[in-house]
C-alpha cells in the first residue's frame, strides 16, 4: 500500500508526482540504497523540505515510488482466458504490456532495480510477482509441482525483464513486443505445462 502524504496534502498533487518520478529515476540510475533526497528534490526542481512534507520520510518516498497500482486478479484472468497451449505467450505479453505501459512502466522498472539491493523490495516482488501472480496461474494450469513450476517460469521472465529494461533499455516497437512474447512464451509454457524430467519428479515424490 502506498504511504499517505503527510500534512493532509492531496495524493494527486503535481509536486508530489514530480517527486515520485524523480525518485524513480534515482532508483533506476543509482540503486535503491544510494538514492539522495537532495538529488530527488533537484530532479523535481523543488525544495528538499517538500520530501518530508509530502511523504514524511525517505523510506516512505521510496516505497511509494516502487508501488504500482494494477489489478492482479484482472491480469490473471486475462492470462487464463484462451487456449491453454498459449498461456505462456499470454502471460509474457501481459507482463510486457504492464512493464511498458506509460501508467506503470517507470514504477515497475524502478521496482526491478530496487529488488536487486533491497531485501524489503525483493520480498515485495516475491509476494506480488511470484506468489500472487505466477502462483495463481500455476494453480490453474500446471499438472503437478505448482510451486516449482511457478518459480521456474518467474525466474525466466524476471531475467528477461532485468536484461531488457536495466541492461539493454526499453523503447522497442509494438511488433517487437509481440515477437518477444511469442518467443519467451514458449519457454514459460514449457515450465508451466510440459512434463518434468523423470528424475525431478521421482526426487520430489520421495
Amino acid at each position: 500500500m502506498e504511504p499517505k502524504a503527510s500534512g493532509g496534502s492531496a495524493a494527486e498533487s503535481p509536486t508530489r508526482q514530480l517527486l515520485l518520478e524523480a525518485a524513480k529515476r534515482e532508483i533506476s540510475g543509482h540503486g535503491y540504497n544510494d538514492v539522495s533526497l537532495r538529488n530527488v528534490a533537484r530532479g523535481a526542481d523543488v525544495d528538499p523540505s517538500l520530501v518530508r512534507h509530502y511523504f514524511g520520510s525517505k523510506q516512505n518516498l521510496l516505497i511509494a515510488a516502487v508501488s504500482a497500482e494494477y489489478d492482479v486478479a484482472e491480469l490473471i484472468a486475462g492470462v487464463l482466458r484462451g487456449p491453454q497451449h498459449l498461456v505462456g505467450q499470454r502471460l509474457v505479453k501481459a507482463l510486457i504490456d504492464l512493464w511498458e505501459a506509460p501508467a506503470t512502466s517507470s514504477t515497475l522498472i524502478a521496482r526491478l532495480s530496487a529488488s536487486l539491493t533491497s531485501p524489503e523490495i525483493a520480498e515485495m516482488v516475491k509476494q506480488d510477482f511470484i506468489v500472487a501472480f505466477f502462483g495463481a496461474v500455476a494453480d490453474e494450469v500446471c499438472p503437478d509441482h505448482h510451486r516449482l513450476r511457478a518459480e521456474l517460469a518467474a525466474a525466466h521472465v524476471m531475467a528477461m525483464a532485468l536484461t531488457q529494461y536495466l541492461v539493454v533499455g526499453a523503447g522497442l516497437t509494438d511488433q517487437d513486443r509481440v515477437e518477444r512474447a511469442a518467443i519467451a512464451g514458449r519457454s514459460v509454457q514449457h515450465y508451466l505445462t510440459d512434463p518434468l524430467p523423470a528424475e525431478v519428479v521421482g526426487a520430489r515424490s520421495r
